[in-house]
């Protein structure tokens, strides 16, 4: 076998798609994302419903922009947010924009303050991902009840509180799955894997 044969096998060992451009893999990135916001809107207008717990469900699209801001940062998620928070102003037209631009703050800030804190271990995403949950509250009842701040505030004590905390508990859920399933079990540091 010739010296470049084998250059290529053991160069391929480790890998199990052949090297793409980053162009490519950008492409394959944001289609991989708009599935995953196509999937969670269809998650969130249907089956949701299903699962409300006093009248509070969780916000499945915000864990996917978390998702998008924590691995690809602030554009991608700036971006994914505003269309898939627009979606679902379209969908319950009665406060039309103000998914949408909670949806963006919230991508943008995820994406921002992605270098500035360690984004693999599992506790600092499920920390990202409630306070997530509650700015995008914070914004969408403020907005919404901008003529009745004590509406607001109630909604935020009545809502806010626990859609975030259940959106934090499904999302774990949703790691926990994901890693027992492709990475063979649970790690709270996802950098020991790589050790």
């Amino acid at each position: 076998m010739p010296l470049r044969s084998r250059r290529a096998i053991a160069s391929w060992s480790g890998n199990l798609r052949p090297p793409s451009s980053s162009r490519q893999a950008s492409y394959m990135r944001i289609v991989h994302h708009a599935l995953l916001i196509a999937l969670a809107l269809l998650i969130q207008t249907s089956w949701t419903h299903g699962i409300a717990i006093a009248g509070i469900r969780p916000d499945v699209v915000l864990i996917i922009v978390v998702y998008i801001g924590i691995r690809s940062g602030q554009l991608e998620a700036t971006v994914f947010g505003f269309v898939s928070g627009f979606l679902l102003d379209v969908y319950n037209p009665e406060f039309m924009g103000v998914n949408a631009l909670a949806n963006s703050v919230v991508g943008f800030a995820v994406g921002y303050s992605r270098a500035s804190i360690v984004a693999e271990d599992l506790r600092v995403q499920a920390l990202a991902l409630l306070i997530a949950s509650l700015v995008h509250d914070i914004l969408y009842f403020g907005l919404s009840s901008a003529a009745n701040p004590a509406k607001m505030f109630t909604s935020l004590f009545r809502y806010g509180i626990g859609t975030a905390v259940y959106t934090a508990v499904i999302g774990m859920l949703c790691v926990f799955l994901v890693s027992i399933r492709f990475q063979g079990g649970i790690h709270l540091d996802v950098r020991r894997l790589h050790e």
